[in-house]
């Protein structure tokens, strides 16, 4: 929320699906009365009362219809309509009393057809006459009244169908059908002007060109609409608010759209032609003749000669409050203005709500210091949306394609779709592709942000272009202190000047705050920054990253994360320190961290190098082949495999290199399944081992691997067990101790004084393998995966520990224990995911986790979910593809049949109070996350606007 508190859990659930219904047949009754209203006129009515005896009201020259508004879930039941017909009842009787004029005639409306028993009561001889029932395949209503619509959708479609023909083109029929609806609830509450609660027939026309009037200056709302996130209300209590952002975030096309659904009247006024100095008038005009145009001598007591501009404000403001007249005012581009003009405005109009939208820049900070406020932000598209916007455009990507294309074009939607546009025009729709020149400055095209922003960019000082342009090199945020030594060491500052030119850079709009350390450029500027660093030359751009390069070798070790590890990487990349990341190749843990797409490229021009040492070579083939054997590319894998053996066989290289080669090639073998070829390589590494304990553990546990891989499932598993066991012992561990305790827990138990990471990543995989090995023929493993994923997170294995928590998720499921399977990829394997950012893991685990739902019984979250996923499909691999429809039609069957019940689990006793002595609390309860909560996925988002939707 905008003021840093969470909404507290719904405390009842049943209570708010209530109040959702009795919203939702409020709607529908609104659209019900606003097509009565647009079908009025060139019939006979005089008048539509909303909200007075009955819900709708349809008078005629000879008497008026009664009509009753219901919505249902599947048929309408008699006892639905008994206290309607009773109130008909006494209706009736004051009409042929005389104490109403005319006839009276009743209709009860429903968006659903009457049940049998209903059908069989309309039918006998006892159902009033003069009472009809309409639902939407029912009989024809009467000239002037509308058929029910099925839904609030439909009902909207047929409001709009209507709007279409009137002689309005200068307002989009839906815009003009919910400003019509927003007048109904105004006349439904007996607000002013429609105290009487009616419209009469012959102020429609009027009435239609008023809504024209109100709404014909707002800039009209793109034809579909992505909302972004968290967007702010456009209206609030707050009497003046500051939108803030860069061109291309989406800010008018907000308030657009925004300005569609309001009740209440919007002026809108773009001042970036206007002088300061006229803007009270410009206000003043525009607000009296929105308000009070019609009103006969209204303009003339406010728009005084001879009155200064601020006076006729002032004037204005003090009729507004005598009124109780509410005005909500948008200026667009009011960076243009000086800030202490806009600070006398709305000083001077204290009964005027004002919403300013500016661009980042000095004027938006004096104005916050003048007026006492914080800005607000629009908070861009998630990936979801990116990719809707994209398949509409005919392009295709999976997550990872549209994450990056968040990050270069800080998510704002201008520039996404000019992105779009861009790659179905000259990269046959592949968003990875356009992306990948965007990154290396190598795109023949300029997308619009860099045409854009190069006007703001052009306006800084040099001192400001080269400061944005060496801190545009990290797509990381950096400390404060680290970005002033990033400034003073590539630009030759001392510390004084760096920090001056720091304090200059939010005035720019172009840095970004993160709390109260963390500063980064804006990523939709970030193209320009760097573009800026190669223009001054390979020199200054080679020294400026070596400088960050440096800098970032120090942060890791104080605060290690994946980006700045994917920062280090691409740098170490563009320097060309290939021997660096060769290192990094081989190290099993680098493959874990989701960098390997940007490093693989490298790898491969090291290994084809016949100029690059031999050893090195060979090693970067290794690092190759082990990502290979990981993604079960055994054909590219192989010829790697071989082109080692050659460097082997020509070149004088140690036994270490020797058993790499030997040791990958045992495994891949297994993939042939070339049992006897197996069976010789691992007789050949044994034979070649060092006599050290840690080289026949790793040796053990790849024939073990290589068993399961030929099937040899119980036997791979009595290998595996006692190698379990030993690096148990390594760690000063056993199973008891791991058991009720989380990593963190674990951590301090470990022994101290030495690096642990290759034994806890080792001890990981044995558990891994065991689970697998005996999950295979049939038993439950759950156990074994839970202690791998707390040894995978203690070595910061994130991919693994994802990878073993999917197939725990399956062993719950495959035991009907669909809680559980839902809790482990809520609290462990989404936050896993959202705080290191492995992109590539993003749309199998949302289709599990949509397979869970459903089997939890959540069909409607399970469906929704599968469509948000459904525009990353084109981008995946036939495989991925394939996997995912697989899951669609699991969750669609589970709909349709159901599944199983939920299993029932209880934990033993002793155990039970084991977990509660270490943890020092209550046991856990498995629950229902409230609506209002954050969703686990780890989105930010509420989970009733995230997966709960």
């Amino acid at each position: 929320m905008a003021d840093g508190l969470e909404e507290p859990m719904v405390i009842d659930a049943r209570q708010l699906e209530r109040i959702q219904h009795v919203h939702r047949g409020f709607l529908y009754q609104h659209l019900y009365v606003a097509e009565c209203l647009l079908r009025a006129p060139g019939t006979d009515t005089l008048r539509v009362v909303v909200e007075r005896d009955e819900d709708v009201e349809v008078v005629g020259p000879d008497g008026r219809v009664y009509i009753q508004v219901k919505t249902r879930g599947e048929t309408l039941q008699p006892a639905d309509v008994v206290d309607a017909l009773a109130r008909f009842d006494d209706i009736r009787r004051e009409h042929v009393a005389g104490t109403r004029q005319g006839t009276a005639s009743f209709l009860i409306a429903c968006n659903v057809p009457p049940s049998p028993k209903l059908t069989k009561m309309r039918g006998a001889g006892d159902w009033p006459a003069d009472v009809e029932l309409n639902w939407p395949a029912g009989p024809d209503p009467k000239p002037g009244i509308p058929r029910p619509a099925a839904s609030v959708a439909d009902a909207v479609g047929a409001c709009v169908a209507i709007a279409e023909t009137l002689p309005f083109a200068i307002l989009r029929p839906d815009t003009l059908t919910w400003k019509l609806a927003g007048e109904v609830v105004l006349a439904s509450s007996g607000s002013p002007p429609r105290e009487d609660h009616s419209f009469a027939s012959d102020e429609l026309p009027a009435l239609f060109e008023q809504l024209v009037v109100k709404m014909q200056d707002i800039p009209a709302p793109p034809l579909v609409y992505r909302s972004q996130i968290d967007e702010p209300p456009l209206l609030t209590e707050d009497r003046v608010r500051i939108l803030c952002g860069l061109s291309g975030a989406g800010k008018t096309a907000w308030v657009a759209e925004a300005a569609v659904h309001s009740p209440a009247a919007i002026t809108y006024i773009d001042v970036a032609d206007i002088p300061g100095t006229a803007l009270p008038a410009t206000v003043a005009r525009e607000v009296a003749a929105r308000m009070f145009g019609r009103t006969r001598g209204g303009l003339g007591e406010i728009l005084l000669p001879g009155a200064s501009p601020l006076e006729t404000l002032g004037a204005l403001s003090v009729r507004l409050g005598q009124g109780d007249l509410l005005v909500h005012v948008v200026l667009d581009n009011m960076h243009t203005l000086p800030a202490v003009d806009v600070r006398a405005l709305v000083d001077r109009a204290p009964n005027i709500r004002f919403l300013l939208i500016c661009q980042s820049g000095v004027t938006v900070t004096e104005l916050e210091t003048l007026l006492e406020i914080k800005t607000e932000t629009l908070g861009g598209w998630n990936e979801d949306t990116i990719a809707a916007a994209i398949t509409d455009a005919s392009c295709h990507a999976d997550y990872p394609a549209c994450e990056r294309l968040s990050r270069l074009t800080g998510a704002l939607p201008f520039y996404v779709l000019n992105a779009a546009l861009i790659a179905a025009r000259e990269y046959d729709g592949s968003i990875a592709a356009l992306c990948a020149e965007i990154e290396t400055q190598t795109h023949a095209v300029s997308v619009a942000q860099e045409l854009i922003l190069k006007r703001a960019f052009d306006g800084l000082s040099a001192e400001q272009a080269e400061t944005i342009g060496v801190l545009s090199l990290s797509d990381v945020a950096l400390a404060r202190d680290d970005a002033i030594a990033l400034i003073e060491k590539s630009l030759g500052l001392g510390k004084r000047e760096a920090m001056a030119r720091m304090r200059s850079l939010p005035q720019s709009g172009m840095l970004e705050l993160f709390g109260n350390a963390g500063v980064k450029i804006h990523d939709a500027v970030r193209i320009l920054g760097c573009a800026y660093v190669a223009e001054r030359g390979a020199d200054f751009a080679r020294s400026s990253q070596q400088a960050l390069l440096d800098l970032m070798v120090g942060s890791i070790r104080r605060d290690w994360s994946v980006g700045k590890l994917g920062l280090l990487i691409r740098l170490f990349g563009n320097l060309g320190q290939a021997d660096v990341l060769v290192q990094f190749a081989t190290d099993e843990l680098f493959h874990e961290m989701g960098v390997w797409p940007e490093i693989e490229p490298i790898m491969a021009a090291v290994a084809a190098d016949a100029s690059e040492n031999p050893e090195t070579r060979l090693w970067a083939l290794d690092g190759l082949v082990f990502n290979d054997l990981r993604e079960g590319d055994l054909g590219a894998a192989l010829p790697r495999l071989e082109r080692m053996k050659a460097l082997l066989d020509t070149e004088k290289l140690s036994a270490t290199e020797w058993l790499a080669w030997a040791m990958k090639r045992m495994l891949a073998l297994t993939d042939t399944g070339d049992v006897a070829g197996v069976l010789d390589m691992s007789r050949q590494v044994e034979a070649q081992l060092p006599d050290s304990p840690e080289h026949r553990r790793i040796f053990r546990y790849n024939r073990a691997l290589a068993l399961f891989k030929l099937g040899q499932n119980a036997l791979a598993a009595s290998e595996v067990e006692p190698l379990i066991e030993e690096y148990y012992r390594v760690l000063g561990l056993t199973p008891d101790d791991v058991l009720g305790r989380n990593a963190s827990e674990l951590r301090p138990l470990l022994p101290k004084g030495r690096d642990l990471t290759d034994d806890l990543k080792h001890l990981a995989d044995t558990l891994d393998l065991y689970a697998q090995s005996r999950g295979r023929d049939g038993n439950f493993t759950g156990l074994a995966r839970i202690h791998s994923m707390k040894f995978y997170d203690l070595a910061r294995a994130p991919q693994s520990l994802v990878r073993v928590g999917q197939d725990l998720v399956d062993d719950f499921v495959s035991r009907n224990d669909f809680i559980g399977a839902r809790d482990v990829l809520e609290r462990n394997l989404f936050p896993t995911i959202q705080a290191l950012g492995l992109v590539s893991w993003v749309v199998p685990v949302r289709a599990q986790y949509a397979v869970v739902l459903a089997y939890c019984g959540d069909h409607a979250a399970a469906a929704a979910e599968m469509e948000r996923l459904r525009p990353y499909e084109a981008g995946l691999s036939p495989a991925q593809q394939g996997e995912l429809r697989g899951q669609r039609r699991l969750v669609e069957r589970l709909r349709r049949v159901g599944g199983p019940p939920q299993a029932q689990i209880s934990v033993p006793p002793a155990v039970q109070a084991m977990f509660d002595a270490r943890r020092g609390q209550a046991p856990v309860v498995q629950r229902k996350i409230g609506r209002n909560e954050r969703c686990p996925c780890g989105s930010t988002k509420k989970y009733k606007h995230c997966h709960g939707r």
